[in-house]
């Protein structure tokens, strides 16, 4: 198969050129220009076309989002606790529960959390678990607590986060890797679901332009992290979207160990491991320098969700072991002992190469720290659509310099880091990649709000853009095979209605996919 277009995307000198692309035995075996076209093969001419390679979402929370995906957990949208605990009685009950996403702390006050009487009051009969739209979080009614057995008695201990206690109560609401222990256990019972419910979003995604996703822990500490590598071996055959999983870092190497070398397809792999050094700053877990505009307590400054020296350890056993790895970092705090610490690992336990390791989100960046983003072996992994989750609140919650700091895009490249796009799905819902695009080239919302832009200084081009989610996403998944046009990668390619690099960045919304190809077969036709 030959594809002809007159804007074909090259990830090296971010530009289009006219030219095709020779497809044979899933791979591409030529790329050149139009006048060197072989004419004794088939010839799909895609005209003003563009043709990408196909999008990668280096981070999303699969299981989740293909849960959400199949309405087994419905989004919920609101400002209040009173309003999210309205919707409640309106949600389908599914073996036994109703289940919700969407609240966010902040927006009820600072240090404000959400309680079972609330919950109570709309649903006291049926078991009720919401889970925070930053998925760091849950809130559950009295009778879900009862479901689960819990007291303040047996709430597990040795991991992160807390069960919020009140006058010797459990207020119903819960955080980070406690709060994760029980939603693994509410979620376990949709796992012999998951063939049907995998396949279908994984359509989904390719109705988006998406064949690669890298799916990571939801927690640390849990011993449930929600990554499920045999769902997907399962349906590997009929798979149409490659899976780069990674679980939870472990002290304990041997199971991982067993994992590496179980899963190492072209469609199902382990690409590394995933720890959190921090949590958001919504419910003020996020490990900052300074103490936080509003704080709980004196010298509130948040902390690690796992001791500093371990998570040190944590990197130099994963670099060790051949494992790139990827580290949630929300406040500067964070990102600057992990930036210190893949520098020590880089010099110690070198990875091959192709291979790199991850920073995760890097919201409240310090500007001191941009002198070592540029890292060798390190990729910067960023969700443009973060930007506009409750950016209303960040002044209030880390003050305005620092909010004036955030999602700092153009200064990491300016610095020589390498970009990644991915949506942390399902903290968005719905968020295609040409979406990220339009966040990262924009920074406002769709609606053209606020006018000004976000941080307008960090505006990204849309080529830069384009790049990090294909090219930059692959390497953040390590992954040499993917992501970009030339002769030996895999088919993976994705059919744009226009040439990204000549519209405005309102045009980016209204540009459709018109078809998707992994392996060299269109998995996606509009």
């Amino acid at each position: 198969m030959i594809l002809r277009s007159n804007a074909i995307f090259d990830t090296q000198t971010k530009t289009t050129f006219a030219g095709y692309i020779q497809i044979q035995d899933e791979e591409i075996i030529a790329v050149g220009p139009l006048n060197e076209c072989p004419s004794d093969a088939e010839v799909i001419d895609c005209g003003d076309q563009m043709i990408i390679p196909s999008f990668i979402d280096c981070h999303v929370h699969f299981f989740l989002s293909a849960l959400m995906h199949a309405g087994k957990l419905t989004a919920l949208q609101g400002s209040s606790e009173a309003a999210f605990a309205q919707q409640v009685p309106d949600l389908p009950t599914i073996h036994g529960w109703k289940i919700g996403i969407g609240w966010f702390g902040s927006d009820f006050g600072q240090n404000v959390y959400p309680t079972k009487e609330s919950l109570d009051k709309y649903c006291a009969d049926v078991p009720v678990l919401l889970i925070a739209g930053d998925a760091h979080s849950i809130w559950l009614n009295t009778k879900g607590m009862q479901q689960l057995g819990m007291t303040v008695q047996n709430i597990p201990q040795g991991m992160s986060g807390e069960a919020l206690i009140s006058q010797g109560e459990l207020t119903g609401c819960f955080l980070e890797a406690v709060a994760i222990h029980y939603l693994a256990h509410v979620l376990k019972v949709f796992q012999k679901e998951t063939p049907e419910i995998y396949l279908a979003y994984m359509q989904q995604l390719n109705q988006m332009g998406v064949t690669t996703i890298g799916d990571v822990a939801l927690t640390g500490e849990s011993w449930d992290d929600l990554i499920y590598p045999e769902n997907y071996q399962a349906i590997e055959d009929a798979a149409t979207v490659r899976a780069v999983f990674y679980p939870a870092m472990r002290e304990e190497l041997s199971n991982l160990q067993k994992i590496a070398a179980t899963y190492q397809s072209a469609k199902v792999q382990m690409g590394g491991v995933k720890q959190f050094f921090d949590g958001v700053t919504s419910t003020h877990t996020a490990f900052l320098k300074d103490v936080y505009e509003t704080p709980y307590y004196q010298g509130d400054v948040g902390g690690p969700l796992i001791p500093v020296e371990q998570m040190r350890q944590f990197i130099l056993m994963a670099n060790q072991q051949g494992w790139p790895m990827r580290i949630h970092t929300i406040g500067d705090e964070a990102i600057h002992q992990a930036l210190l610490y893949f520098k020590e690992s880089q010099r110690e336990f070198p990875l091959e190469s192709g291979k790199f390791n991850t920073l995760e989100h890097l919201e409240v960046m310090d500007p001191i720290d941009l002198a070592e983003v540029g890292q060798e072996q390190l990729v910067i992994s960023v969700q443009p659509s973060h930007l506009l989750v409750g950016y209303e609140t960040l002044d209030e919650e880390v003050g305005t310099k620092r909010a004036a700091k955030m999602f700092p895009f153009q200064s990491f490249l300016n610095h020589g880091a390498t970009l990644a796009f991915g949506t942390d799905s399902p903290v968005v819902v719905g968020v295609t990649p040409l979406e990220s695009i339009y966040y990262a080239v924009a920074r406002r919302e769709k609606s053209g709000v606020p006018v000004e832009r976000l941080m307008p200084a960090e505006v990204l081009s849309i080529a830069e853009s384009l790049y990090a989610q294909t090219k930059g996403a692959a390497q953040a998944l390590s992954r040499q095979d993917i992501g970009e046009i030339r002769v030996g990668m895999k088919a993976d390619l994705c059919l744009l209605s226009r040439n990204l690099l000549t519209c405005s960045e309102e045009e980016i919304l209204t540009t459709n996919v018109n078809a998707t190809m992994m392996n060299g077969q269109f998995v996606y036709q509009r």
